[in-house]
């Protein structure tokens, strides 16, 4: 058999072969890279769903003010999904305001302040009053205790 008619025979086969092989190596190649993709989502959505489950353990302190009648009511809200416990209140720099006349000289420390809830300390206005006041809140929720958090609120 000479070289020429062992490629008209076989020549077929092997290039046949070669193919299969081609294609079972293309495979493992392909599934390896969707493995390595299917990891990345899978650390990302592990690490979306740590984020939103801390979310769900915490309270979100916010607090705004508005005016009634002479007064100034100041809310404290829990805008979070959490109860926050333990809240105090300090405020910052009161010695230093001018023309606001305070009905309790410390606010707080609240027990408990639900999700969605709120509290709320009245300041009576004189002319010339300052017009922001500055509140340290610290507060515990299931998160971690003695979040805190500094908001410069205006007075209405």
């Amino acid at each position: 058999m000479d070289w020429v008619e062992c490629v008209k025979d076989w020549g077929g086969l092997i290039l046949s072969t070669l193919g299969i092989i081609g294609g079972f190596f293309a495979y493992l190649r392909h599934d390896h890279k969707l493995k390595l993709q299917e990891k990345c989502l899978n650390d990302l959505q592990i690490r979306q769903l740590h984020k939103a489950e801390s979310r769900e353990l915490q309270a979100d302190i916010k607090c705004n003010a508005y005016r009634r009648e002479s007064n100034t009511i100041v809310r404290i809200v829990n805008a979070g999904p959490a109860d926050a416990s333990n809240v105090r209140v300090e405020i910052l720099g009161q010695d230093k305001l001018d023309g606001l006349i305070f009905f309790h000289e410390n606010w707080g420390p609240y027990d408990l302040i639900n999700a969605a809830n709120s509290v709320e300390e009245r300041i009576a206005l004189c002319e010339g009053h300052d017009e922001f006041i500055k509140l340290k809140i610290v507060w515990d929720d299931d998160f971690c205790k003695d979040r805190e958090t500094i908001l410069n609120v205006q007075l209405s």
